[in-house]
């Protein structure tokens, strides 16, 4: 690289080469000694005293050089700049360009003045030898081996051509050529030193990145070579391995290191044997990785990659942290996240496993069971309540025998429970209360106590003909016989209950087209005034005729609306029917119709109610709607809102079925009625027990001092009449004695027509009181 281009040259490089030649001072006091000893020798021999002052010339100038070294010795270079470079460059290209400005003026002097063949050729050699030097010194500055040579050549060259000699310009040429080849042995001298210093520093920079990538690599790395010995170790390798960081590893066996990390408490020292044997077969690459756990429970892969010059290249990381996810990826699938307990999937091939190792013929169980009312633990006290239960119902089920009962939740509060040996049929029901017995009782839930009744279903076959889709099915079939059983908590499948099943599902689909083209019916039972015996009002009934099964009871087809969720739709019908067929009744008489309790959840319940009033024409006040208490208590809040904007809309508004509660009472003061229908239960006895007289008489009269009108239901015969008239002093009567439900057209014959009463039963009115 020319020095041209020196600004191209990294400024620390530059200064090493500097500093060459600032150094090996040594040199320049046995130049200058040459120097004063040649002029001294001169001098004697020739008595010329020019050549003292030479060398007193040489004296001052060598002396001069060596400040100016002292002086660069102690300027601040830690991080020079070229400008700084260049000024030191220049200094010391001065102080030796006068050396050899001296030299070539001494030889000039000696050759043209004093023409002394001793002093010319005394002077000649010094200068000769100072020249070798020039490239020896002086090769770091291209500028100084040129302007030194040059400094040296003239003087000489002038002093031979002028001395007139043929011999002497010949001689004086050839140095010329001498000159030239000590200029280029420099130059290449420099370029050679410079492009080794370059490769050394990139060599430094790339082992640099190379440490530092080998650092800082997420993966241990132990390089062996042919021998098997180490010869690279990086930090992540000793971490790893939890080798001091002070020992020094390289240069040892696999053997060696394997015994320092058995004997720091890496793995015990009978594993010492198992895991060489591991590691060899990867060196010898017969295996391509491997994995061991260490003692403090982190898991480490290794893997091994062969070498081209022979040995290997051994990597290995922690991969524990993978390692725990997969185990925590394998268990939430195979687990329920909430309980626990195996979900679907995983239930199912537990099953598969312990019936592939049962003996055919044993008899096996598939429990499922569900909590009770468990939508009202969340619906009341919140679903971190009812997590809670699920979990502490899990753990129960996990309490029980692992070996008799494997349990799962399959989802919400249904647990499905396999029975691999149920024992004889005998057996079943002992088996059964034991399992309900564990799970049911009390639970404590954070501030709460929440008593817990759970059903069940049970499907048993033997364990040549189990299969887990078909007894599922079977068993829920069973747990739904016996949550509509009043009287047992489980139940075990019979081919009965798949009938009734199926016929209900059929009756369900049934009902959904009955009401999608109309096939419904409305009937009305009267209401009839217990003062002028004559209808004030009908209830509406729904009728449904089936065009197979012929008439379905509406206590058998309300309750599967319900459970479908159409009941609305069946309400919003009765509603536009009855609106339209009281005001064809010459708005003589009003009309009752009933709603569920997911009616009065239904936000749209008034707007339906108001839709079939403003279409029909019907006032508000011949419309009475009839609700019961269960419907209350599902949503009492939401119900007492509800009730409250149809009051306030000018509808009457019945407690239907009072009575049958426990707590009936409350309501007359708290909810919005206008009317209260006493349930037939009341009426039944009222002929032969004179306590449910007076209790029926007493229940009117708190209902009339709160203003609220009294019918009584279920009147069947003239006496229960003539009582209820007379001591009970209810408002209006309805039952079959007064009318069945009938038609509509039906109903508008009997509007102007009065109900007498026997002269039988008149006679039992002062006898009643």
């Amino acid at each position: 690289m020319a020095w041209r281009r020196r600004i191209d040259i990294p400024a620390d490089i530059r200064l090493s080469f500097v500093r060459s030649l600032y150094g090996n001072r040594a040199t320049l006091w046995f130049g200058m000694l040459a120097h004063v000893i040649a002029c001294a020798v001169i001098y004697l021999k020739t008595g010329n005293g020019s050549f003292l002052v030479f060398a007193a010339i040489f004296t001052v100038i060598a002396l001069a050089r060596l400040y100016d070294m002292s002086r660069f010795d102690r300027a601040a270079l830690a991080n020079p700049t070229h400008e700084q470079l260049s000024k030191w460059e220049f200094r010391y290209l001065v102080g030796a360009s006068a050396v050899c400005t001296v030299l070539g003026t001494m030889c000039f002097f000696s050759t043209y003045v004093v023409k002394d063949s001793f002093a010319e050729l005394a002077s000649l050699s010094i200068l000769l030898a100072s020249v070798v030097s020039i490239v020896g010194r002086n090769y770091a500055s291209r500028a100084a081996v040129i302007v030194m040579s040059a400094c040296s050549l003239i003087p000489v060259l002038a002093g031979f051509v002028l001395a007139g000699s043929t011999f002497h310009m010949i001689i004086g040429f050839l140095l010329i050529p001498y000159f030239l080849s000590n200029i280029q042995m420099a130059n290449g001298l420099r370029e050679f030193l410079f492009a080794a210093v370059m490769g050394r520093r990139e060599l430094a920079v790339v082992a640099g990145r190379f440490d530092a990538a080998l650092n800082n690599m997420p993966q241990g790395l132990i390089m062996f070579d042919g021998d098997g010995k180490l010869v690279v170790v990086n930090n992540k390798a000793v971490s790893l391995l939890q080798i001091s960081p002070d020992t020094d590893l390289t240069g040892r066996s696999l053997q060696t290191v394997l015994r320092y990390c058995s004997l720091h408490g890496l793995f015990p020292r009978s594993k010492l044997e198992n895991i060489r044997t591991l590691i060899d077969d990867l060196l010898a690459g017969r295996r391509e990785r491997d994995l061991f756990q260490f003692s403090d429970g982190r898991y480490i892969e290794f893997s091994c990659n062969q070498r081209r010059d022979e040995g290997a290249v051994l990597i290995f990381e922690d991969v524990t942290q993978r390692i725990e996810a997969e185990a925590q990826i394998q268990h939430m699938a195979r687990y329920d996240g909430l309980t626990g307990l195996p979900n679907r999937m995983h239930f199912e091939s537990l099953v598969k496993s312990l019936l592939a190792r049962r003996a055919h013929g044993r008899q096996m169980a598939l429990v499922v069971l569900d909590i009770n009312d468990f939508k009202h633990v969340n619906d009341t006290l919140g679903h971190h309540v009812g997590d809670q239960l699920l979990q502490k119902l899990a753990e129960r089920l996990g309490d029980m025998d692992p070996t008799r009962f494997i349990p799962s939740r399959f989802g919400g509060d249904e647990f499905v429970i396999f029975v691999p040996d149920s024992g004889a049929e005998t057996d079943i029901a002992l088996m059964m209360n034991h399992l309900l017995e564990a799970v049911s009782g009390a639970y404590r839930l954070l501030d709460h106590s929440v008593q817990v009744e759970v059903n069940a279903g049970v499907a048993l076959a033997p364990a040549s003909r189990f299969d887990l889709q078909s007894l599922h099915i079977k068993a829920d079939l069973a747990l739904y016989e016996a949550k509509g059983s009043e009287d047992r908590s489980w139940a075990v499948f019979e081919e009965a209950m798949d009938i009734r099943y199926r016929s209900r599902q059929r009756l369900k689909n049934d009902l959904r087209g009955a009401i999608a083209n109309g096939s419904l019916k409305v009937v009305y039972q009267p209401i009839v005034s217990t003062q002028s015996l004559r209808i004030v009002s009908c209830e509406a009934l729904s009728r449904w005729d089936h065009p197979e099964l012929g008439p379905i009871s509406p206590a058998d087809y309300i309750p599967l609306a319900e459970e479908m969720g159409i009941i609305t739709d069946i309400t919003r019908f009765m509603l536009e029917r009855a609106c339209v067929d009281c005001v064809n009744w010459g708005d003589r008489i009003g009309v009752s119709v009933n709603l569920s309790a997911i009616d009065l959840k239904n936000s749209d319940i008034t707007h339906i109610i108001a839709s079939a009033l403003r279409n029909s024409g019907l006032p508000t006040n011949l419309l009475e709607v009839e609700v019961t208490e269960s419907a209350i208590i599902s949503d009492r809040n939401k119900t007492c809102n509800v009730l409250q904007q149809l009051k306030n809309a000018g509808i009457n508004v019945a407690l239907d079925d009072f009575g049958t509660g426990y707590s009936s009472l409350s309501y007359l003061n708290t909810l919005p009625l206008t009317k209260v229908k006493v349930d037939r239960s009341f009426v039944r006895d009222i002929t032969t027990d004179r306590r449910s007289l007076m209790l029926l008489r007493g229940v009117t009269q708190i209902s009339h001092e709160m203003g609220l009108g009294v019918t009584v239901e279920g009147v069947e015969t003239q006496e229960q009449l003539a009582l209820i008239r007379g001591a009970a002093g209810a408002d209006l009567v309805q039952g079959y004695l007064l009318g069945a439900p009938l038609p509509a057209n039906a109903i508008s014959t009997l509007i102007d027509k009065s109900f007498p009463l026997p002269e039988e039963s008149r006679k039992m009115l002062p006898t009643a009181m």
